[in-house]
């Protein structure tokens, strides 16, 4: 949705507001009165003395909703700063939840310098405690649509920073310690692993036991052809006795490139969900609703199959899990997902802002939603599978580039 010429904060804010009153699915799910939120948001969106603040105003109200869907989706704006701090969060390291701990997991050259590794354990931020720092940070920062979509990235905020030093202690190999960690004056530029355009995002191994592992890190790629590329790591697997699908930190995609890739371990055509659109919309092309289906694809895998999944799991990974645990194909280990779906559309803001809100309200074939209720591992005992394969492959976690 484009924004009118010489459209003001105000009136875009309002036609924000109308359009997600409109179209929005979820208002009673969350509990969400959403008139008393434009109450207390337009007046501030009235007063906002920059297109910054705007943004700013914007997402905590989509915060509010507390949809993985639906927020500020660029510029990459954080909670109200005082006059002259920097603009934008400064990454020291990046955390994940291990076991309710937790860990540094990517760690930038400030804070390997200071001796923190990959592995130690976070104990307090700027002499709160862990979780007490992880409750303090905006609703900005952790958004999400389950408890568990909202501690994966409160943890992945939580040593980043609008100003210029945190002090962290963490507890390794080494002990604990307490460190103070400075923003250099100039920063090395934050080493971000992209993989080359002729190396496959989608990559397969037989695992020593024999069995076949595919990592799936994405559904959605400009430049690449992750069909071809999931096709070709699962033929060259397709003699393997069982077989591993590594979902872990896939978040985002395309139902058309995830439903052919779930076609290679099905023999039937499959319904799994439908769509329901509370608002016909000409992007949905007018629709009440939309079903999603899974068709056979090539030469069927069907053997013993196992997705390791994760609370980095959303929206089209969702589907995909789904698809194949509801067909009744698949054991689920790992940790509970990010509980998604809305099918979003986005809505331009002043100055170059973007952004989204949740339109459809997605359900399983037997009504159930997803929106804010996560895909539960179907295994917590998952017998040989620990040892080939939860136990010994690395955990992958979004690449943001620290320093």
């Amino acid at each position: 949705m484009l924004p009118l010429p010489g459209e003001t904060r105000s009136a875009n804010f309002a036609r924000l507001w109308q359009a997600m009153d409109y179209a929005y699915p979820y208002f009673a799910e969350k509990g969400v009165d959403w008139d008393a939120v434009y109450a207390r948001y337009a007046p501030q969106a009235q007063r906002a003395q920059s297109d910054e603040d705007y943004w700013r105003i914007v997402a905590s109200m989509l915060a509010e909703l507390s949809d993985g869907h639906t927020g500020l989706l660029s510029p990459s704006v954080q909670p109200a700063a005082s006059s002259g701090e920097p603009s934008g969060r400064r990454y020291f390291a990046i955390c994940r939840d291990i076991g309710g701990a937790i860990v540094l997991d990517e760690v930038g050259a400030t804070a390997r310098a200071a001796g923190f590794e990959r592995g130690d354990e976070v104990l307090a931020v700027d002499g709160r405690p862990i979780e007490a720092a992880l409750d303090a940070l905006s609703p900005i920062l952790r958004a999400g649509s389950t408890s568990q979509q909202r501690r994966a990235k409160a943890a992945f905020n939580v040593l980043s920073t609008t100003g210029d030093a945190l002090t962290v202690t963490v507890r390794g190999p080494a002990g604990e310690r307490t460190l103070t960690l400075t923003w250099p004056e100039k920063p090395p530029a934050p080493q971000v692993q992209t993989p080359a355009p002729w190396q496959p995002l989608i990559t397969g191994e037989r695992l020593p036991s024999g069995l076949g592992l595919i990592r799936i890190p994405d559904f959605g790629s400009s430049t690449h052809d992750l069909v071809a590329e999931f096709d070709a790591a699962l033929d060259a697997l397709i003699d393997a006795p069982g077989l591993i699908l590594d979902l872990r930190g896939n978040g985002s995609g395309s139902t058309f490139i995830s439903d052919r890739i779930a076609g290679r371990f099905l023999s039937q055509l499959f319904t799994y969900g439908r769509d329901h659109f509370r608002a016909r919309l000409p992007q949905r092309g007018w629709r009440a609703h939309f079903d999603y289906r899974v068709k056979p694809c090539g030469q069927i895998y069907t053997g013993p199959l196992v997705l390791l999944i994760d609370a980095y799991n959303f929206s089209t990974a969702e589907n995909f899990i789904v698809a194949l645990v509801d067909s009744g194909r698949v054991t689920t280990v790992g940790r509970p997902t990010g509980g998604g779906g809305g099918n979003p559309i986005s809505f331009n803001l002043p100055g170059g802002g973007r952004a989204r809100f949740s339109t459809g309200t997605f359900r399983r074939t037997n009504g159930a939603l997803i929106e804010g209720v996560a895909s539960y591992p179907t295994s917590t005992s998952p017998g040989r599978w620990k040892i080939s394969a939860w136990a010994a492959i690395p955990i992958w976690a979004p690449q943001n580039g620290c320093c």
